[in-house]
């Protein structure tokens, strides 16, 4: 048991999937921010739906502490609550790992503090999972950390003691150890107690559910009303599931179906009680269980069916006529960096819906106005279509529009736009890229500018 606990300790374990639960956690916290936003200082307000004066007696009873408690000013609130959706926002993009992802918390805890009245659960095991996370490496991928480290090259500090790199192992792997265990409780203490419910060990609990108001839908209340067994069977699969969960971890095959289990059960919860940022949080927090090997072998699994899907639509495009580009991707091909991005793009457009030309030949900048200053300061985007030209974080935006697997990342950079972040993040990478000039070289030598 030793050895196989010193095993597992030699390198950081999950790093995948707790890149993608900090993703998904803030998201699903921006979500809460700005579905909200234009009712804030009615829900979460100093006069709003609770008092500043009430809001302080409940902290003082259950021993909570927040940052809205600390003053009844609305200008102060605003301040506060806007802060919350930067530090999202950083946490979500993988900024400054551990640093932001406590200050992050810290923001999350006091807005869920400020009204309980309003939230589903999900946050409760998001706040605990959160506090954990504020010691695991969440940023080693799909992040701006991760791609600042690979754009540094590996380091190596004469001064980092072997004892404590080991020491930020046991602290990552413990931390996510204490997300699956906390999550393994949740569901099997859950299970427990509805076992020992008469309504579930009859099979009509989810009948009495569905004639709560607020925790359903009249079409899938009337719909399922009619399907007695699938009530019965429903409610026993519920307990069965909550109560097997924490077993079926340990052994990897047994694993997946414990994880479709879950997600099947939360997915039926968010459509038919309504109940989606729970469900989403849920679900969310069965990607931690997915070790990085098995989301290499899931990428590569995409990788070919991805081909496959290509090579038979290449077939059929062989006998019709070839799509139009709606797009000119505008970049600096005496950039590696870019070039490299480039590459990935085409890869990444699957529908052959988007062009690529470098603003180094002349040609192409006349054809489409754009002065040599503004081509080199910024990545430019002819939309054909609409007949204009975006740069920037808005190409950026277009770029994710017409590749489906970044559909993600349109939401993301639209938020960073409309809080004014959007286009200055992009300067900052942009104006600081690496440049060698093609062409210009004389003799052996050849000058590199670092921009």
């Amino acid at each position: 048991m030793l050895k196989m606990l010193k095993e597992v300790n030699k390198k950081k374990q999950m790093l995948m999937g707790a890149s993608i639960l900090r993703i998904s956690f803030g998201l699903l916290i921006l979500y809460f921010y700005l579905i909200h936003y234009s009712q804030r200082y009615f829900l979460w307000g100093p006069q709003g739906m609770i008092q500043h004066k009430d809001f302080l007696t409940e902290l003082s009873l259950s021993s909570k502490i927040s940052l809205y408690q600390f003053s009844d000013s609305v200008a102060y609130f605003d301040v506060i609550f806007h802060l919350g959706i930067l530090a999202a926002l950083l946490f979500t993009l993988g900024f400054k790992g551990r640093i932001i992802s406590i200050i992050n918390f810290i923001f999350t805890w006091s807005i869920f503090s400020r009204n309980g009245v309003i939230l589903d659960g999900g946050d409760n095991i998001m706040r605990i999972l959160l506090l954990y996370l504020c010691v695991a490496d969440t940023t080693a991928y799909f992040s701006i950390d991760s791609y600042l480290k690979k754009k540094k090259g590996p380091t190596f500090d004469p001064g980092t003691k072997a004892s404590a790199v080991k020491y930020r192992y046991y602290l990552h792997n413990l931390a996510i150890l204490a997300c699956i265990v906390q999550v393994s409780m949740v569901y099997l203490t859950s299970g427990l107690h509805k076992a020992m419910g008469e309504l579930w060990q009859k099979g009509t609990a989810l009948y009495y559910i569905l004639q709560v108001g607020e925790y359903t839908h009249p079409f899938f209340r009337d719909l399922i009303h009619g399907f007695e067994i699938a009530m019965v069977l429903g409610a026993y699969f519920t307990v069965l599931v909550q109560v097997s969960f924490p077993f079926l971890l340990f052994n990897r095959r047994t694993k997946y179906v414990a994880m479709a289990g879950v997600i099947s059960m939360h997915v039926g919860i968010a459509i038919v009680m309504g109940l989606i940022s729970f469900s989403a949080t849920m679900i969310s927090i069965q990607l931690l269980l997915l070790t990085d090997g098995e989301y290499r072998m899931l990428n590569s699994m995409l990788r070919t069916w991805r081909s496959r899907i290509q090579a038979l639509i290449g077939k059929k495009r062989e006998s019709s006529v070839p799509p139009q580009a709606t797009a000119i991707v505008l970049y600096d091909s005496w950039c590696p960096l870019c070039t490299g991005s480039i590459n990935n793009i085409k890869k990444l457009d699957w529908f052959g819906v988007m062009d690529v030309a470098s603003f180094r030949d002349e040609e192409v900048l006349s054809k489409y106005h754009i002065s040599p200053e503004d081509a080199e300061k910024r990545m430019h985007m002819v939309l054909l279509k609409k007949g204009k030209t975006v740069n920037g974080i808005h190409s950026l935006i277009e770029i994710a529009k017409r590749a489906p697997i970044l559909w993600w990342g349109v939401p993301v950079m639209y938020l960073g736009v409309w809080l004014g972040l959007g286009q200055r993040i992009y300067d900052f990478f942009a104006s600081r890229r690496t440049i060698i000039p093609q062409g210009q070289c004389q003799g052996n030598v050849c000058r590199i500018e670092q921009k």
